[in-house]
């Protein structure tokens, strides 16, 4: 691991950055209306947040997904395929990221009742016992085009989810730029990432908070059945929306036996 993002006068060492990132997110309060998530401004520092507009990937690197027109890669496949300074950086920031989460989790803990006392019942804690993470990577997106997300929850398999906004200097998103909307559930709970029929949504859900759009400011959230969210409808013409994303992730024996209605 690199002891500095680049050999340039205002390089920081790893430590102070993730100092400086565990700082910020020590100092946050914890919001838990609509469900328990931080929003922290000016996450990363200056010298982080300026490599990534340096180094980030052209569209012929980013994969396609399912989720509107959003191009995507992990952070783990960039170290595969660059080399040098570059490569370097991305392995800084993925170990960077891996910090973040457990500030994260730390943070929210208390609250990741939200997320296992609906599912499992209130000696969730006993039930489980130990539970192992996956927080060791992350995720670079852009959105292009029209888009709106409609209100869901995350795969059953997060526990918490994060994403930094990233406004684009070579492509920027036409004014009005949305972040992201907060529903409160009226009474409502769904495990996982299915499609919801728009008349639950109409019927249980009500925009609660818009975690407006501004450049490097993080969105972090405990991913229980009732932490409703979306995009509101929106053209971005030719700009982009850019993320960087990570998450602590539950391991597939866990989730299955979130999942499994013998331990209810």
């Amino acid at each position: 691991m690199p002891n500095d993002l680049q050999p340039r006068p205002n390089a920081m060492s790893l430590p102070d950055v993730v100092a400086a990132i565990e700082r910020r997110i020590a100092d946050t309060k914890v919001r838990t209306r609509p469900f328990p998530h931080i929003v922290v401004d000016d996450l990363l520092p200056l010298p982080v947040r300026q490599e990534i507009d340096r180094y980030w990937p052209g569209e012929d690197k980013l994969y396609l997904s399912n989720h509107f027109l959003r191009g995507e890669i992990r952070v783990a496949q960039l170290l595969r395929t660059t080399e040098g300074h570059e490569r370097n950086f991305w392995n800084a920031i993925r170990f960077i990221t891996a910090r973040t989460n457990r500030a994260i989790r730390a943070k929210l803990e208390r609250h990741l009742h939200d997320k296992f006392r609906p599912l499992i019942g209130p000696d969730w804690r006993r039930v489980l016992g130990a539970i192992t993470y996956h927080d060791r990577d992350a995720m670079l997106a852009n959105y292009t085009g029209k888009l709106d997300m409609a209100p869901h929850i995350d795969h059953a398999m997060v526990a918490i989810n994060g994403f930094v906004y990233l406004d684009d200097p070579d492509q920027p998103t036409l004014e009005p730029r949305r972040g992201t909307m907060l529903y409160r559930s009226l009474g409502f709970a769904w495990p996982s990432n299915i499609a919801i029929p728009g008349k639950l949504v109409q019927r249980f859900l009500r925009e609660a908070e818009e975690v407006t759009w501004q450049d490097n400011r993080l969105l972090a959230y405990v991913n229980g059945p009732w932490s409703f969210h979306g995009v509101p409808k929106q053209d971005l013409g030719g700009g982009r929306r850019r993320l960087l994303m990570f998450g602590s992730l539950l391991d597939k024996t866990t989730v299955e036996r979130v999942l499994d209605p013998k331990i209810r």
